[in-house]
């Protein structure tokens, strides 16, 4: 057993770190609980807390190696006279003791409320590793003998902190601190390949099925092997996310050109082959882009070479602008520079000449780079942050518009008590940054801090921190406009991606209509809301003017727009609640009977073509075709103000069997269900009839 687990964690040890959205370097120790708890690995006590700060006992230890490495269950007998199956971690202690992770005090004893000493949890987690061998870091605090090889392996692997005596005994805190490090390894996913691809004879792309975070920037470069067809390895130098998060780019040693290769990524393999020497000149595939205050970057088509790319006298600035400084990215492709102060609003050519990628080829000189000057030097601050209660959504106002790029990433927010931002939205105005959470608990206040984000000429904000605001733990979810149509002249269906509420259906409107671009006054509109039938995400909203019941307002080869409100929990973020709809050629018909169906000899059932009202019996007759009227008695649940799409009709005599019937429609009686159109009643200079027969 002991061997099935260390050699569980020895693979982890080769596949390394996980890289996740926000590693557990950014995590407090109580955040770290917080999720250990949520996954079952710690348990609080009875009043909430995580006592952090008590002595941690043997059968605690044991409970959470059992459930971190997903033990499998030991001895039913009781090994140990003091654990016995009556003890609440009896199964937990009988399974480490069976993978060899821990052992009794003395016979039979186990002494399971003993405290354990940070030298002895040293030894059982380099126990649980598989570690072995000399370490690389020197103890200088007071340790037993028997516990400092385990003691350096452990301050190797950052299991422990470095303290001035190890024999005192462990906290549960610091036990949280070594359990989070095993369980964010265990957590390690394989990367899922797409494709390999040869980039240069130094440098392979690794395309990928799944996104990774650029944040990263770079990972574990151990789980990449290098090899040509003749066995030869290649040293890898650095494994980088790209930008766009669907890549890798692996940097090797100079590889021989037109070589088979592969590369093995987490156990699996791929082969490609090398490029042939390289005798392409380096370009440059953008235009200068600014990253802060008088700094910019320009990015290469391939890894420069160091000397060339950092020679300032191999880039000159119109206007009497200098650079002052020079500087080449890890992965050779992006050039930094710094120029001195600069005019506002004032156009600079910037001409590149002399650059050498790493096979010696110069690039050819580019004059055609521009920038434009600025002097904006005011780092944005917070201005407000707010909580929406119904959607738990959470609104941060800088002080001035900020980069788009850097808004948009979670890591700039941090928030306490275990809580975490898992999206940032920029909304439309530039300045307003709206956060989502993970579950918000009841009666709770957070504190919210914001770093590292720039405004647009690259000013870089101090940390603002002690941003609270109450937990809502039970949000609405959020209503997200899915499409607007057009459904005739005059009539608009909205759908939403959840189920609309009466008052949602109540409030919803149109504003700021727009037709090709030129603004609409929609002072002369009335509107008519009600649901879209069969549906409860969509409405329609159906227009009149003083002039017209049908006036013609969305025609074909329009093109409309227009804000929607009025929904409880409306995402807006980045123009999301804007309605955009093109007109069309359908009129709005008036609304008719299209079927009436025989239920039994004195019941017939009647269907609309659209939701009605006004509907009685006094509004239909009915007769034998060429023979007499029959009459109708009453129309069942009648209620001429209620909205209807089918009715019932309660004859007083009974219908002839294999006969024809027809009924037609009396005018000023049944209308749309905004009682805006009368029902068909007239076909040419005929009644409109609708035959049936028994």
């Amino acid at each position: 057993m002991r061997k099935i687990v260390t050699g569980m964690l020895a693979l982890l040890l080769v596949l390394g770190l996980p890289w996740t959205a926000w590693g557990a370097a950014n995590l407090s120790t109580e955040q770290k609980f917080e999720e250990l708890r949520q996954n079952g690995i710690f348990t609080g006590f009875s009043d909430g807390s995580s006592r952090l700060y008590d002595s941690m006992s043997r059968e605690q230890l044991a409970a959470v190696l059992y459930r971190l490495l997903e033990l499998p269950a030991g001895r039913t007998v009781p090994s140990y006279n003091d654990v016995l199956k009556t003890r609440w971690s009896f199964s937990e202690v009988e399974a480490v003791a069976r993978a060899g992770l821990m052992n009794g005090t003395k016979t039979r004893t186990f002494s399971p409320t003993s405290n354990v000493t940070v030298e002895q949890l040293a030894v059982i987690l380099t126990r649980s590793y598989g570690l072995s061998g000399p370490s690389s870091t020197p103890v200088t605090g007071r340790v037993s003998p028997w516990a400092r090889g385990a003691v350096g392996l452990a301050l190797d692997r950052k299991l422990i902190p470095q303290l001035s005596d190890y024999t005192v005994d462990a906290t549960r805190g610091l036990l949280v601190e070594a359990a989070y490090e095993i369980y964010a390894e265990m957590r390690v996913k394989p990367l899922f390949v797409r494709s390999v691809e040869q980039l240069t004879n130094q440098s392979v792309r690794i395309q990928l099925f799944q996104w990774a975070d650029p944040g990263d920037k770079t990972i574990d470069k151990s789980r990449f092997v290098v090899k040509d067809v003749y066995g030869n390895t290649r040293n890898v130098l650095q494994a980088t996310v790209a930008q766009d998060g669907m890549s890798i780019v692996l940097w090797t040693d100079r590889q021989l050109g037109g070589v088979l290769h592969t590369v093995t990524i987490d156990g699996a393999t791929w082969s490609y082959m090398s490029a042939q020497e390289d005798t392409t000149k380096p370009g440059i595939v953008s235009q200068p882009v600014k990253v802060a205050h008088k700094t910019y970057e320009l990015i290469f088509s391939e890894p420069v070479e160091q000397k060339s790319a950092t020679n300032s006298a191999n880039y000159q600035l119109s206007g009497g602008l200098r650079i002052t400084s020079v500087k080449l990215s890890q992965d050779g492709r992006t050039v930094t520079f710094t120029t001195s102060d600069q005019a506002d609003g004032k156009n600079y050519q910037l001409t590149v000449r002399n650059v050498k990628d790493l096979a010696g080829n110069v690039m050819d000189t580019r004059g055609d780079l521009y920038l434009t000057g600025s002097n904006d030097n005011t780092k944005p601050k917070v201005a407000e942050v707010k909580i929406d209660v119904t959607t738990a959504l959470i609104s941060v106002k800088f002080s001035e518009k900020i980069d788009p790029k850097h808004a948009a990433l979670t890591g700039h927010y941090t928030i306490d008590k275990g809580l975490s931002v898992v999206q940032a939205t920029l909304d439309g105005d530039g300045r307003t940054v709206v956060l989502k959470t993970t579950p918000q608990r009841d009666a709770t206040f957070y504190t919210l801090t914001v770093s590292g984000i720039p405004d647009l000429a690259g000013n870089v904000m101090d940390a603002s921190t002690n941003w609270r605001f109450g937990g809502v733990a039970n949000p609405l979810e959020q209503a997200v406009l899915q499409s607007a149509a057009a459904i005739n002249k005059n009539t608009v269906e909205l759908t939403f991606n959840r189920a609309l509420s009466d008052a949602d259906v109540g409030g919803v409107k149109l504003g700021g209509m727009t037709d090709n671009g030129a603004a609409v006054s929609m002072s002369d509109w009335s509107a008519f809301v009600q649901r879209k039938p069969g549906s409860d995400r969509a409405v329609t909203i159906q227009y009149r003017t003083k002039s017209s019941a049908n006036p013609d307002l969305f025609r074909s080869g329009h093109v409309y727009t227009a804000k929607v409100s009025g929904v409880s929990a409306l995402n807006a973020a980045g123009g999301a609640d804007t309605a955009v709809f093109a007109g069309t050629l359908v009129d709005n018909a008036v609304p008719f009977v299209t079927q009436a169906i025989v239920l039994d000899g004195k019941t017939v059932k009647v269907l609309f073509s659209e939701p009605v009202k006004n509907v009685s019996a006094s509004a239909f007759q009915l007769r034998e075709v060429d023979r007499r009227e029959r009459g109708i008695d009453y129309v069942e649940q009648e209620n001429p103000g209620k909205i209807v799409s089918e009715a019932i009709l309660k004859l007083d005599d009974e219908l002839r069997s294999n006969r024809h019937y027809e009924l037609t429609f009396r005018a000023n009686s049944v209308t749309d269900a905004a009682g805006w159109n009368g029902w068909k009643t007239k076909e040419g200079d005929k009644a409109f009839a609708v035959r049936f027969n028994t």
